[in-house]
């Protein structure tokens, strides 16, 4: 089993969708845990990223790999019926406006909606007033803003203003992920940051327990 999970890993940094793909059937049918490989791929799209970051891969390659990922995700779906738990508030995720990097985005929403939170998706390039008509609508407790280009902490500090002139900051908790680190997080005014996709969701329901939201 570690074999095709390094393996797996591997097939995602190179961009091999169809060895991630056979990687991933025999994984499931081997009885590894589905999580375990979508934590696997993330390492993979991790790889991509610093690829990418080192001038060795380009925007299509971070495209096909966010493709990949969505094909994985319906793969290890497809014989399984996801039930949402009923999680109130929904967990409303971005990236912010300027940014239109949308892959550690869309692991992260996949690996919440595999294990039943409910998620409303903004998108990309996603204006303050667009999340707080989502955290009005949804009436949201978390926010989650992501963004990968130094443009994007202005985007996220005027996000958390917009929620705090809109009257909805003192009962939402603001999440950034992407390229941050704590004094991003102090400068945009957010409550967290991660960069790690599973931690997000750990932190996601963390919150909505502490907020009696799910049990």
């Amino acid at each position: 089993m570690l074999k095709i999970q390094k393996m797996l890993v591997g097939a995602m940094a190179r961009l091999d969708e169809a060895m991630v793909m056979n990687l991933v059937t025999q994984g499931l049918k081997m009885g590894i845990n589905p999580y375990v490989l979508l934590e696997e791929i993330r390492q993979g799209t991790d790889r991509v990223g610093e690829l990418y970051s080192k001038g060795e891969y380009f925007l299509s390659d971070l495209i096909m790999a966010s493709e990949i990922f969505k094909d994985v995700l319906a793969l290890v779906n497809q014989d399984r019926v996801v039930t949402a738990r009923k999680i109130y508030p929904t967990v409303i995720f971005g990236t912010v406006e300027d940014d239109i990097h949308d892959i550690g985005k869309n692991i992260t929403t996949g690996i919440m909606q595999y294990n039943g939170f409910g998620i409303c998706d903004l998108g990309v390039d996603v204006p303050a007033r667009k999340f707080v008509e989502a955290v009005t609508l949804h009436n949201s407790r978390v926010v989650c803003l992501t963004g990968l280009i130094t443009d994007a902490y202005d985007s996220m500090r005027d996000t958390v203003v917009c929620l705090e002139e809109a009257g909805l900051r003192p009962m939402t908790t603001v999440i950034i992920g992407g390229l941050v680190n704590e004094s991003v997080r102090k400068y945009t005014g957010a409550d967290y940051w991660a960069t790690d996709c599973a931690k997000v969701a750990e932190l996601c329901r963390n919150i909505l327990v502490a907020d009696k939201q799910i049990v």
